[in-house]
């Protein structure tokens, strides 16, 4: 299998300088995001065949990022519809499951943390959600499940009161250390468990997860998410570096605000802008940077890639939040609340959009770099490729890319089966104002639709995702 598929992908040579994107064309988006793509699997080993261990990507890449690429992989074939890598994904996501399918391999024993076995999870998540092509002995969400169950066995309350463990084995550095990632990464996965299942046991430890957070200082009121904090002193005094890869706690609330919203409750809402208002630490002119690293240029191989955490997050935030313009249909744009009152029209959304779309161009900017005239680098904020390059800066461009394409529909536990579609005839295009038009549907980004009838809860993730709850 693995042979066939090196025999059968070939990367594309690039002769362009620089990477060029409209962002009021799918067609070019979607070339960006493909440049991108290949070089993400030239590292692998793709077209050189050297891949050795389906998932894994070589040196210096610590195993989590696999995880983190491969989740990327699964967005990028559904927002873009190009399955041309579907099994090479599909077999990298499997073979790094491990003989309890729940992403603990014996050959990452050594190192393995929480937060690189929830990231795997969470990769299977999005491969549920997005539809893709399932395994034949075990299901996408039963292997995220199956990581959920055995890192809740982990919670450790003898410590801080609470909490996940940044390494797994006693014998690993880091034990001693509870971190931001891994709890909210537990957060997250929780949240889209229970969103996805319906399993509110899921969404209980959503809330547990995130309030030990708060009550640790690991949030602080403002929406700032700091590193962890050690178990030697009993979590007193916090590490108070500040990554782009605490957004993953923003991501699992915006999933978790979708279950309030069947309640009418605003409790994650509530922290969803919370959270927004703490990244802005991470922008420049409306373009991402790593605050604790950029600016000495000295981040390391695994901080080059939390800006696509980030960027992830507040495409969420932006497409699966309330306190922006709901239309109830396609001709009809009067603001509406989830109980129907009136409400404004959407500042949160404005503000993340303005920043997903300025950082889309300076990433494209940056990506201007090695002997094809494409590789990305990782200061968007240059303007020009910065002499860096590596898997990290790939998958933060290309998730920014990904982050301005049009809706795709998420699929639930109660979905019928197939791949994720489109409302309209799929033929989509971006204005430059964030909207989305397919068929004979108009989602504007950030708009969830209420069509009045009916009982299903539908997500529509990408460019304009949206919620519909029919009521």
């Amino acid at each position: 299998m693995q042979n066939f598929l090196l025999a059968t992908i070939a990367l594309s040579a690039h002769h362009a300088w620089a990477v060029e994107i409209d962002l009021s064309n799918v067609t070019s988006i979607n070339a960006a995001a493909k440049t991108a793509v290949e070089h993400v699997l030239a590292i692998y080993g793709v077209g050189n065949q050297s891949v050795s261990i389906p998932g894994i990507f070589p040196d210096p890449y610590y195993w989590w990022e696999g995880g983190l690429a491969w989740d990327s992989m699964v967005r990028y074939w559904a927002l873009t519809g190009d399955d041309t890598y579907n099994d090479l994904v599909h077999e990298a996501l499997l073979w790094q499951t491990g003989d309890d399918f729940d992403y603990m391999p014996p050959n990452q024993t050594k190192t393995l943390g929480n937060d690189d076995q929830s990231t795997w999870a969470l990769a299977a998540m999005t491969a549920a959600e997005y539809g893709f092509p399932s395994p034949p002995d075990v299901t996408w969400v039963q292997l995220a499940q199956n990581v959920f169950d055995t890192q809740i066995a982990r919670w450790d309350a003898e410590t801080c009161g609470g909490g996940l463990r940044w390494q797994i084995f006693t014998f690993n550095t880091g034990y001693n250390y509870k971190n931001s990632i891994s709890n909210g990464n537990l957060v997250q996965l929780a949240a889209r468990l229970a969103l996805y299942t319906g399993n509110m046991t899921n969404s209980d430890w959503a809330q547990k997860a995130v309030e030990w957070s708060q009550d640790l200082g690991l949030i602080s009121e403002q929406g700032q998410v700091f590193d962890g904090s050690s178990t030697n002193t009993n979590c007193s005094t916090l590490n108070h570096l500040q990554w782009t890869s605490g957004a993953t706690y923003l991501s699992g609330a915006v999933y978790a605000a979708n279950l309030d919203r069947l309640t009418s409750a605003d409790t994650w809402q509530s922290l969803v802008r919370t959270l927004v208002a703490g990244s802005d630490v991470f922008t420049s002119n409306d373009i991402l940077y790593e605050v604790s690293c950029e600016p000495s240029h000295n981040c390391n191989v695994d901080q080059l890639a939390f800006k696509a955490i980030l960027v992830r997050a507040l495409a969420n935030a932006r497409d699966l939040t309330f306190d922006h313009q709901i239309t109830a249909s396609h001709n009809e744009s009067t603001p509406i609340s989830t109980n129907g009152s009136a409400v404004a029209s959407g500042s949160l959304h404005d503000s993340i959009n303005a920043i997903l779309r300025t950082s889309a161009r300076a990433a494209a900017a940056s990506c201007s770099g090695g002997a094809d005239g494409t590789t990305c680098g990782s200061m968007w904020t240059d303007a020009t490729w910065d002499g860096s390059n590596g898997l990290g800066q790939e998958l933060s461009a290309l998730e920014v890319f990904l982050a301005n394409l049009p809706a795709k529909v998420l699929m639930n536990a109660n979905s019928t089966t197939g791949s994720p579609t489109t409302s309209g005839n799929g033929t989509a295009t971006t204005g430059e104002n964030g909207s989305s038009t397919s068929g004979s549907a108009v989602i504007n980004t950030n708009d969830a639709v209420v069509n009045g009838k009916g009982s299903t809860l539908a997500l529509v993730c990408g460019l304009g995702m949206a919620v519909a709850l029919l009521l």
